[in-house]
């Protein structure tokens, strides 16, 4: 079997990442999907005190893995194409990236599990949407 250069393992890794990214995307998707199918079952009436304190708490939430998720691309990428584990070494970076960016969204899901409120649901999931695509893999994270 032949073996890949270092140029062809990069494109091949960061195509994967990508397709990593998309798959996160995808999953809490169905689950914003289940949550508009048992909406009706689950909707209660809200404080809208309550909601303007979720709607905070998914902002700030939002601005904070923001942050950490920039400081990890800053910090951590580039990710040198070198020795045995380094294709492991940068997708656990990606994946911390997207669990801290997918924050938002799963504080609107817990509260629309208690009270019903989809707008909640659909406003983390709009956060947490625009965080995984703006972290997207670039060509230049892996050297």
């Amino acid at each position: 079997m032949a073996e890949r250069n270092s140029e062809d393992k990069e494109q091949l890794f960061i195509k994967r990442a990508r397709q990593f990214a998309y798959s996160v995307i995808f999953g809490y998707s169905l689950l914003l999907i289940a949550a508009f199918i048992l909406y009706p079952f689950f909707k209660l009436p809200v404080v809208p005190r309550l909601v303007k304190y979720v709607v905070i708490a998914e902002v700030v939430s939002g601005i904070f893995a923001y942050a950490i998720a920039l400081l990890i691309r800053k910090i951590f990428l580039p990710v040198k194409a070198e020795g045995e584990y380094w294709g492991f070494i940068a997708m656990r970076r990606y994946f911390w990236s997207y669990a801290l960016i997918t924050i938002p969204y799963f504080i609107g899901y817990i509260f629309f599990i208690f009270v019903g409120h989809i707008e909640s649901v659909v406003l983390g999931y709009l956060i947490s949407t625009v965080g995984v695509l703006l972290f997207l893999p670039r060509n230049g994270d892996v050297i």
